[in-house]
């Protein structure tokens, strides 16, 4: 589980979707808001209940995306506020299939550091 440190607070959730970058996958869209600090880039994961029925069914699907966030923590720029919204039910796609799509936006956004790509 990320660090209370490392979530995005409500309140900030309007202005990231106000003002921030768009970028999608196939099954995630990332909002991206550059806060141009150098504190550490900052997450949050959306399940919408369109996606996954059940609260265990999202909540499962919240860990794995944490998951691979938490394995690239360090290899992150600094000063960014990634929302990341699941599009369709992802549950039975494989850890590594979840972790490519994710690395791959995270590229496309240009947020991960020269040394890590």
């Amino acid at each position: 589980m990320l660090s209370t440190k490392r979530r995005i607070k409500k309140a900030s959730f309007e202005k990231i979707m106000k003002d921030g970058l768009f970028l999608y996958s196939e099954n995630y869209n990332l909002r991206l808001l550059d806060r141009k600090d150098s504190f550490p880039t900052l997450f949050a994961f959306v399940v919408s209940i369109k996606v996954k029925k059940t609260s265990v069914g999202r909540h499962l699907i919240r860990r794995r995306l944490t998951s691979v966030v938490e394995k690239q923590l360090n290899n992150f720029k600094t000063g960014f506020s990634c929302l990341i919204f699941v599009k369709k039910d992802v549950s039975s796609l494989s850890y590594e299939k979840i972790q490519k799509e994710i690395n791959e936006l995270f590229e496309k956004a240009k947020i991960l550091k020269e040394e890590s790509i």
